[in-house]
């Protein structure tokens, strides 16, 4: 019977003995084995260097988007009160002593850091989030392990848009980890990145950094400054004015560009809807597209200029040279009509862009041939990138006949703005090379980077794009373009008192996937102009795309005025003296839709219409 119960006794002690085998030799190699890893409290991090500015073309006067450096603060109820904490001679400090030290430090109720100080651990963590700081006197207070204990700190930086959604598609995002996610902040992300420090030292068993116990600090290099060709304050009145027009016409989106008609530098872009660059990933896809660079549609009429430029360019025909308006003619395929325009037997080339005659300028295109008109698109840039230094720049549509032949309703409706497919930086840089003596400029938007030791990475200098029509034809087509913003043309409320002005309206029917041909009752409405027309300074694109039917989807009528308050202000802005000083005062006087435009604005503000 004794011998029977042996094994109840010698079990346990054979377990207790395998478990005292299991645990020494663990034990052994902790010490002896090179891959097991002992305790450690050393440690190497790297510090994230802090994130290149983005100033406007006014310098560091006047920045748009700067990172500035913080610090977060948390604490450990557990280490703070198990930690001793004391200076060289004197007596360990009570935990009221710390707490009242942390308080002051962060600006924090006393009382509230006590009871974090009381308050028991919650499980899956112990750290109690406290503030977030960029006062360097309390981080140097904080980081001091005899004055304080329990307070982990991490070293952050935050992204600040100083105009929040100001210039949104231009300056763009950065994600989480501070890498650029669009526009500037995308495209320059390397020079903004900057190069991280190091740290190496000690932590304590919680694993929060001893920083009175640093071995190395290597201070990271912050990264380069971007500066802009962008003007804040014509920034700011495009802006406003294209929000105006959005909800004057009951537009659904809209973009417009004013460029230097000299040099091709940017200096004010918008797009509509927009996004908070700081909610970037939340933004609807509709709203991340910047409309001025990365949109393609058909331009409608504001094409017939190009059109016309290139016949008188190549010697086909004159200013003068007359075409029938007649739309049944058995010398064309399937012309383009003019809607409800009754026009003379016959028209004048510079009358067809006045008037925004389709069958005129739709003969012409046919009569120069696929070829030749083709040519002149490519020579003032479309088809292809503009190189502007933003991302997401699209390349329009322009079908290559000498590789894929036109149809032979391609040969008028290309001239007019449809088969065709551009951008809006593709449209505004072939008008300002009509505005700078045929030569077109590259367009950009970037003026410099320059590093944080103040050494220049890259400057822009103003570069050729080719010339697109002679000086000649570049005078004639100003001198065409002058009578559209007048009585005469389609955009007389895109003239400016005191201004001359060279522009071309478009109205162009959209098309919608899954609907055969276009959708009835839909426009984009464009105006592109060049001011004074006399000696060029400035162009001017403003389109606004209209989501449903509206009485003033015209081009003259919506996008016209849009224009005028952009370029007034603009004008007025840069100092730029009236060509025309004493004309225009006609179209200030029984302007039918000016008086509608005022009805409207006194009905919004709730002011009672005058008798």
């Amino acid at each position: 019977m004794r011998g029977e119960n042996n094994w109840r006794f010698w079990l346990p002690v054979a377990a207790l003995a395998l478990f005292g085998v299991y645990s020494a030799q663990k034990l052994i190699r902790c010490h002896v084995d090179p891959k097991v890893d002992a305790p450690d409290y050393l440690f190497t991090r790297k510090i994230l260097a802090r994130r290149g500015s983005i100033y406007s073309s006014y310098g560091k006067s006047y920045p748009f988007v700067k990172s500035v450096p913080f610090w977060e603060y948390s604490l450990d109820p557990v280490s703070l009160t198990n930690a001793v904490v004391r200076r060289r001679g004197e007596p360990r400090r009570p935990k009221e002593a710390i707490v009242k030290t942390i308080a002051d430090a962060l600006g924090l109720d006393y009382r509230r850091v006590l009871a974090m100080a009381n308050s028991a651990p919650c499980r899956g963590y112990r750290s109690q989030f406290l503030a977030l700081s960029s006062d360097p006197d309390a981080h140097r207070t904080l980081a001091d392990s005899t004055l304080v204990s329990g307070v982990a700190i991490q070293d952050k930086q935050v992204r600040q848009y100083i105009h929040g959604r100001r210039l949104a598609h231009v300056l763009g995002s950065v994600n989480a980890e501070h890498v650029g996610s669009a526009g500037i902040e995308q495209r320059f992300n390397r020079d903004l990145t900057g190069t991280p420090g190091t740290i190496q030292g000690m932590r304590d068993a919680c694993r929060h950094e001893l920083y009175d116990r640093r071995k190395v600090s290597i201070d990271p290099i912050p990264g380069a400054d971007v500066y802009l060709t962008i003007d804040h304050n014509i920034q700011f009145e495009a802006e406003d004015a294209l929000k105006w027009g959005l909800q004057e016409f009951e537009a659904g989106s809209g973009w417009c560009i004013v460029m230097d008609s000299r040099t091709g530098a940017i200096l004010a872009m918008a797009s509509l809807p927009d996004f908070e660059p700081l909610r970037f990933g939340s933004a609807s896809d509709n709203a991340k597209i910047n409309r001025a660079i990365a949109f393609n549609y058909e331009p409608g009429s504001v094409m017939k200029t190009l059109t016309v430029a290139a016949a008188i360019d190549c010697g086909f025909v004159r200013p003068g040279t007359v075409y029938r308006t007649n739309r049944d003619d058995p010398n064309y395929f399937r012309l383009p009509g003019d809607g409800s325009h009754v026009w003379e037997p016959t028209m004048t080339i510079r009358d067809a862009i006045v008037h925004s005659s389709n069958i005129v300028v739709g003969k012409l295109g046919y009569d120069m041939k696929p070829k030749r008109l083709y040519s002149y698109f490519r020579k003032f840039g479309l088809g292809e990138l503009t190189g502007i230094e933003l991302p997401g720049e699209q390349y329009g549509i322009l079908l290559d006949p000498n590789k894929r032949m036109w149809d032979m309703a391609s040969w008028s409706r290309a001239a007019i703005g449809q088969s065709v497919a551009v951008t809006g930086i593709q449209l505004i840089s072939a008008y300002q090379a009509i505005a700078n003596d045929g030569l077109r400029m590259r367009p950009y938007v970037v003026d410099k980077v320059v590093g944080s030791d103040g050494s220049e990475l890259y400057r822009h200098s103003p570069v050729s794009a080719g010339r697109a029509i002679s000086v000649k034809t570049a005078h004639t087509m100003r001198d065409i373009m002058l009578d559209v913003a007048s009585p005469k043309g389609t955009a007389r409320r895109a003239a400016i008192r005191g201004y001359s002005v060279a522009g071309k309206t478009g109205t162009a029917q959209k098309h919608l996937p899954g609907i055969k041909g276009y959708a009835p009752g839909l426009y984009r409405a464009s105006f592109c102009g060049i001011v004074p027309a006399s000696d060029p300074r400035l162009v001017v694109l403003v389109t606004l795309d209209f989501d449903k039917h509206t009485k003033f989807h015209q081009g003259g009528n919506s996008a016209g005025p849009v224009f005028r308050r952009i370029a007034t202000a603009a004008l007025r802005y840069l100092m730029i003296h009236p060509d025309r000083p004493d004309e225009l005062a006609e179209f200030d006087d029984d302007d039918e839709f000016d008086r509608i435009m005022e009805e409207r604005a006194r009905k919004r503000a709730g002011i009672s219409a005058e008798p």
